[in-house]
């Protein structure tokens, strides 16, 4: 009974002693400056990712973010916006 009394303890005090430390607030990145190109390209990739992974289109971009195929949204340059063509699958880089 002793011996088993023992054991426990040897297991128990280590996994109470093992206490994880809470994560850091992740920093707030600052948004890098608008790249069209690369921009494009990482939020098509995203759609086709979130197709093959949810079995369906995004309805909208946020929706990229909301499932964490991208972290956030790129920032357009000034004057353009990214839209999302749900006929074709894809992002575009159009006029405001």
């Amino acid at each position: 009974m002793n011996r088993l009394l023992l054991c426990a303890l040897l297991v128990a005090l280590p996994l109470a002693a093992c206490k994880r430390k809470p994560a850091a607030p992740e920093a707030q990145l600052p948004a890098a400056p608008p790249n069209p190109e690369v921009d494009l390209k990482a939020l098509n990739e995203a759609v086709r990712a979130h197709v093959m992974g949810q079995l369906k289109e995004p309805t909208t971009l946020e929706d990229l973010v909301k499932t964490g195929f991208i972290k956030r949204l790129p920032a357009p340059p000034p004057g353009k916006k990214y839209v999302l063509d749900a006929k074709k699958a894809s992002v575009l880089l159009v006029d405001q």
